[in-house]
């Protein structure tokens, strides 16, 4: 059987999460925020994390996680549609909400789109509370802002 784990990503990871970004994450936004460029910024990026998650060598998901004094931002987090439903996505987040803890963050925050009621019932599901909702973040969708403590 494949091995799957996770491991922080490569300058080479970038060019393929910015596109699972765009395609899982930013499908329909005017503009693509996570390109390639911004993605290797963010792995080089002292306080941040890019996690990726492979099956047999393949990445098959990812997280982005910023770390401040006090907070974490879960920044993205996406799992390719063929691996959905068994738990890895969890495995992702747990593993970035382990350094947090490491570091002596305890507040995690995280934001999703209003029409993304299965990811927001995926955060509620692993403990992230309903904060904020903020209209027209997303263009003319309304952000649902979470936390976790």
């Amino acid at each position: 059987m494949e091995v799957t784990e996770i491991c922080l990503a490569k300058y080479t990871d970038a060019r393929e999460i910015s596109l699972l970004s765009k395609t899982l994450i930013e499908y329909d936004l005017p503009t693509t925020k996570y390109t390639e460029k911004r993605v290797k910024s963010a792995i080089s990026h002292e306080s941040k994390n890019v996690a990726v998650m492979r099956h047999g060598g393949k990445l098959i998901g990812f997280g982005i996680m910023t770390y401040l004094d006090k907070v974490a931002n879960l920044d993205l987090l996406a799992v390719l549609p063929e691996y959905q439903g068994a738990g890895l996505a969890q495995e992702i987040v747990a593993w970035l909400e382990k350094v947090a803890l490491t570091a002596g963050i305890l507040n995690i925050e995280v934001q999703a789109r209003e029409r993304n009621q299965k990811g927001i019932k995926f955060y509620q599901k692993l403990g992230y509370k309903i904060i904020k909702k903020v209209p027209g973040v997303y263009g003319t969708e309304t952000q649902v802002r979470m936390a976790k403590k």
